[in-house]
């Protein structure tokens, strides 16, 4: 709905292009880490998962949601993408199943009205060669017909040792006015990513504590590889009614493909000698496919009633997802004694045809189907001057069955998750205290079903259920251009997910857990040439039944603090000089044990940049400037603990017309 950020009533964020490009993000995770309240949680090489208030967050494209959150194992590159939008708290009004922690929508970019071209070229620490362009121009003389595309290749290495990627990205985006009313939206992205020696993270040592001896360690080898091919399609329509009244609807076709190979350590690293054993059983080699389905349709405008304007949006989405999994067989049996974690690389491929993928009664293969669609609608009415009420609902349907497949002895299907006339309301109010500034409340609730495989005992794990409670200020500044607001909020959840120390590919359900806390920030133009992006978070973490372990600090800390500060010469001899900083601090963050913890730690990030000429400008960007050694993630005990990179540069040369 078109309404101002200080008219909704839960947290938002909003990444800007500009802002992406000062702090010279290239991936979802450089742009996550950049967002208030958000902690990244690194999975592998090629993707993060991102949390918020201590709940992973679901992720949609161009506001459809997704069929369940972050599923996809290689993440598109930033790229193809204008902005990133983040709801903080549940959101279950328009996405349906999702997460307690929010919504990160991705906003891809579309086509303009005026012919433009925008390249860039960079070098970075560990051997990261980068080039991309971004093109948009009309099509013909009426410019009803326009077209974009935003292109890249990328070869690098990692501070991690043997790894080594090479990725490609195309995106076209094709809008055609068919009328002065309508309009449709056709684009579609694809992307190959080959990885060598991918690194899913560090083993805990044999004391259970985190490893400081090297963070540039591996546990992979160079023969390891991790290939990815992703695509999407979509494809949208925008109907103009009578007055405001528009009418929209739009499909999401997402397909990816994989295909796994590499050694997981048999054993946790020796606290003493640094040393660990690895086994041809402990290959992991896996080959599958992800596809999601997405559609949504709804209307949205004002309408009049009592002398004032009220607004009002209703919809229908659906969305399923499919995934195949095949866990090939290991027909050899090699040990490896004290393989040293600076020297991993010593363990040498699998003989020749040891790896399987033909039926067998100890094989694994699953084919997991899921799908949800629903209801749903929001009145936004005004009940006297200068004070809304918005009210909220959806009805959700939700099922999910699944058979084993190759190599596993093929099974029939059998039903993992049924839910009928799920209902999910929504409440809030908004107060215009002044022009500028309001004052709002909200409720909203979620239900998060559990997709796939996720238990080490075999089926889905029950359904994740909860709701939040937040109240706080907003104000908006400089027509939009500044934007400031604080937040009180609590949230009580059950069956959270979460990582099960013990078999790191599964998963495991929390009791009953209370968070709450508050936040604030400000974003935006406080003076001419200055931006600034400042936010802080406190969490406090709750679990109700003393016998379930506290997950809580794996997900967030109690403190977080993120600043980025941002400034243009406007005059003088260096009225071409941009200057930028950024601070980041957490307090403690726990692991998979007690002994695994993660102190408070806090880095600076920095950027200088040079306008040569109105069309083309230098920058260099550093993060880490201190060099500081720490944890980004710890929750793992085989593997998912991951050192944050040491101190690295990147060079930037832009040019635009």
């Amino acid at each position: 709905m078109p309404v101002a950020l200080k008219d909704i009533p839960q947290s938002i964020s909003v990444l800007t292009q500009q802002r992406m490009q000062d702090s010279n993000m290239l991936t979802m995770t450089d742009a996550m880490r950049q967002i208030n309240g958000i902690r990244v949680l690194p999975g592998s090489t090629t993707n993060s998962n991102f949390y918020s208030r201590g709940y992973q967050m679901t992720t949609s494209v161009d506001s459809t949601p997704g069929a369940a959150g972050t599923l996809n194992t290689a993440s598109f590159d930033l790229s193809m993408y204008d902005r990133i939008e983040v709801l903080r708290g549940s959101s279950g009004l328009l996405q349906g199943g999702g997460s307690p922690g929010g919504v990160v929508n991705q906003v891809t970019k579309k086509p303009g009205q005026d012919f433009s071209v925008n390249g860039a070229a960079t070098l970075g620490s560990f051997q990261n060669y980068r080039a991309d362009i971004d093109l948009t121009a009309p099509l013909n003389a009426s410019r009803t017909l326009r077209f974009r595309t935003a292109d890249l290749f990328q070869d690098n290495h990692y501070f991690y040792q043997y790894a080594h990627s090479r990725k490609w990205q195309a995106y076209g985006a094709l809008e055609w006015d068919i009328t002065p009313s309508t309009t449709v939206l056709v684009s579609h992205a694809a992307q190959q990513q080959d990885v060598i020696a991918p690194y899913y993270g560090l083993p805990i040592t044999t004391a259970r504590t985190l490893w400081y001896g090297s963070r540039d360690a591996n546990p992979s080898q160079t023969w390891g590889y991790s290939n990815y091919m992703t695509q999407q399609t979509i494809a949208s329509l925008t109907q103009t009614l009578r007055g405001d009244w528009k009418l929209t609807a739009r499909g999401t076709f997402y397909d990816q493909s994989y295909n796994t190979l590499y050694n997981e350590p048999w054993t946790q690293i020796d606290a003493q000698t640094g040393t660990l054993q690895y086994r041809d059983a402990g290959i992991v080699a896996m080959r599958g496919t992800s596809s999601a389905r997405s559609a949504d349709i709804y209307a949205n405008g004002s309408f009049h009633f009592l002398n004032r304007t009220h607004y009002a949006l209703f919809g229908f989405n659906y969305n399923s997802y499919n995934q195949v999994s095949r866990y090939g067989n290991t027909l050899s049996d090699a040990v490896y004694n004290s393989v040293s974690l600076n020297n991993t690389n010593i363990v040498p491929r699998p003989p020749a045809g040891s790896i399987s993928y033909q039926e067998s009664p100890d094989g694994y293969g699953t084919r997991d189907n899921a799908t949800q669609w629903g209801f749903y609608g929001q009145l936004r009415f005004e009940i006297v001057k200068n004070l809304s009420l918005i009210l909220g609902g959806r009805v959700s349907r939700f099922s999910e069955r699944m058979r084993s497949i190759a190599p596993a002895p093929t099974s029939s299907w059998k039903p993992e998750a049924n839910i009928h006339g799920e209902l999910t309301p929504y409440l809030g109010t908004v107060y215009q205290i002044t022009p500028n500034i309001s004052w709002y409340a909200s409720y909203s609730s979620i239900f998060t079903p559990s997709v796939g495989v996720l238990s080490y005992h075999g089926g889905g794990l029950k359904p994740q259920r909860g709701n939040q409670v937040e109240t706080g200020f907003k104000a908006e500044y400089f027509n939009g251009r500044l934007n400031i607001s604080s937040a009180l909020f609590r949230m009580e959840n059950v069956n959270q997910p979460v990582q099960d120390p013990e078999h790191s590919q599964f998963y495991m359900t929390t009791g009953p857990i209370r968070r709450q806390g508050w936040e604030a920030q400000i974003d935006g133009t406080i003076l001419p040439n200055l931006d600034i992006s400042i936010g802080y978070t406190y969490l406090d973490t709750k679990v109700s039944n003393p016998k379930t372990s506290d997950f809580g600090g794996v997900f967030s800390p109690r403190h977080m603090f993120k600043s980025w500060i941002h400034y243009t010469v406007p005059r003088g001899r260096l009225r071409m000089l941009s200057l930028g900083v950024g601070l980041d601090a957490n307090s403690t963050l726990r692991g998979s044990y007690p002994t695994t913890l993660q102190g408070g730690y806090m880095t600076l990030d920095g950027m200088i940049g040079y306008r040569m000429t109105p069309h083309i400008k230098l920058q260099l960007n550093a993060t880490n400037l201190t060099n500081r050694f720490y944890y980004e993630r710890a929750s793992g005990v085989w593997q998912f603990n991951f050192p944050a990179a040491p101190r690295s540069f990147m060079a930037t040369l832009r040019a635009n017309y």
